[in-house]
């Protein structure tokens, strides 16, 4: 897939700000062995949606909750003996926390997804930046940009 550049009037607004002003900080992570029973009980106790997936302190993969949904509960998968390794999304897109806010978009609506997990220069996961993020923390030009990408992947 070709790179995709976004395409919006205000780009200028966010052409100093960074990643880590505006990630969520508090992200919570499992590890490859941690089985789907755990993983959906923190994931319902944290509030979250997904966590990223390491192994030997770097990000290998993500799991969503709709991920256990269809490859777990609907397969007829015990999700107690089901580890994360062996259904998460293994092409993980991550991005820097000083990369630029909208540099980190662009690599969103290319790879047209909802989540990036934010590493430091030493590839440890400091964070997650999702729509939500930029719906929270810029116009509707670049959300509605990246949003366009992401559900063209679904259609």
């Amino acid at each position: 897939m070709p790179r995709r550049e976004l395409d919006w009037k205000s780009r200028h607004k966010w052409a100093r700000i960074t990643v880590k002003e505006n990630m969520s900080s508090d992200v919570v992570s499992v590890d490859m062995e941690a089985c789907l029973m755990d993983i959906a009980k923190l994931m319902r106790d944290q509030d979250v949606g997904c966590v990223p997936v390491k192994e030997n302190g770097k990000v290998i993969g993500m799991i969503t909750d709709r991920d256990i949904t269809c490859r777990v509960t609907a397969s007829g998968r015990d999700p107690g003996t089901t580890t994360a390794k062996t259904i998460m999304t293994s092409d993980v897109s991550c991005c820097f926390e000083d990369d630029l806010l909208f540099k980190a978009a662009e690599v969103m609506a290319e790879k047209q997804v909802r989540r990036l997990p934010v590493l430091n220069r030493n590839e440890e996961l400091v964070g997650l930046l999702t729509v939500d993020d930029l719906a929270w923390h810029t116009d509707h030009l670049l959300l509605g940009t990246v949003i366009q990408s992401v559900y063209e992947a679904h259609e």
